[in-house]
């Protein structure tokens, strides 16, 4: 299971079941940092165990140019060439 949704000033990515990893749910969360020109990310991995283990970073105007180039370039390389993650199906809330 796949999801996308946002709430409020977040924007949530959840899967459960990756068979790319360990199998269990993964969430990747994107929020502007109040009062700062940030961007938080926090990535949540839940264990065998269900106990959460979380990672966050922030980025600066820069980094966030430098990932918004780098994911766009990644898009259009894909337009050009599809690969078999496009049949992923992905609920969107």
């Amino acid at each position: 299971m796949h999801q996308i949704n946002t709430d409020g000033q977040w924007l949530h990515l959840f899967y459960q079941g990756e068979e790319r990893d360990d199998g269990c749910a993964n969430e990747l969360s994107l929020q502007p940092a109040n009062g700062e020109h940030r961007l938080n990310l926090l990535l949540s991995n839940h264990g065998f165990n269900n106990e959460p283990h979380d990672a966050t970073f922030s980025l600066n105007q820069a980094d966030a140019q430098a990932l918004q180039k780098y994911l766009s370039n990644w898009l259009n390389d894909q337009q050009k060439s599809p690969s078999s993650h496009e049949a992923d199906s992905c609920d969107q809330a």
